[in-house]
């Protein structure tokens, strides 16, 4: 979505220019809630409408506007088959240190930073079961293998929604770690997080 960001900046001040802004996003699945697994357009358009006086800002000082996260189908992709679901050249693009990535990872402060502050929302998100019903598990069997089943399962989709946050995070830093690289640490800019402009 960089070219639509840059397009924004190089056009005219009217508001012609910020609705072409919302439907160029939305024409590349911005619309698309893709920080967390609900798909909710209407909310994401909105946080972009709140955002536009920050953007109008930065139009008028000139600063550069980031797209930050990862693509869409790619966080889709994550969300089913994990990070390994992706290929070694996205996981490059999105992860510029994979070896200090793996080594923050085993960090017992990063541990307890997935627990208290990523995982909180997978908890939340699902209820605490499979089915999303808030119960203690999914399908409704009593055998031993049925719970067996349903703790596996959870642990799947709870290693999948960590997978989908921790890209989000690492490719918001590695875009804004080489941005700011490119440009010799330049302290001039503004830097506005728009959760779901990729």
């Amino acid at each position: 979505c960089q070219d639509i960001l840059d397009e924004y900046l190089r056009s005219g001040d009217d508001g012609d220019a910020e609705r072409e802004l919302l439907k160029g996003l939305r024409a590349k699945g911005i619309s698309k809630n893709n920080d967390n697994d609900d798909s909710n357009s209407e909310y994401d358009l909105e946080i972009i409408r709140r955002h536009i006086p920050l953007l109008r800002f930065a139009k008028y000082k000139r600063y550069p506007l980031l797209g930050l996260g990862p693509d869409p189908a790619d966080l889709a992709t994550v969300s089913e088959g994990g990070l390994q679901s992706l290929s070694p050249e996205k996981r490059e693009e999105y992860v510029v240190d994979a070896r200090g990535f793996i080594e923050l990872t085993q960090d017992p402060a990063f541990k307890l930073y997935t627990e208290k502050s990523l995982l909180k929302d997978f908890k939340i998100h699902r209820g605490n079961s499979v089915d999303g019903s808030g119960g203690k598990g999914g399908g409704g069997g009593n055998s031993k293998n049925d719970n067996e089943d349903v703790v596996v399962a959870e642990k799947q989709q709870q290693g999948n929604y960590f997978a989908r946050r921790i890209l989000y995070h690492e490719a918001c830093a590695t875009t804004t770690a080489r941005w700011a690289l490119s440009h010799g640490g330049d302290s001039e800019s503004l830097m506005i997080a728009v959760a779901p402009i990729k």
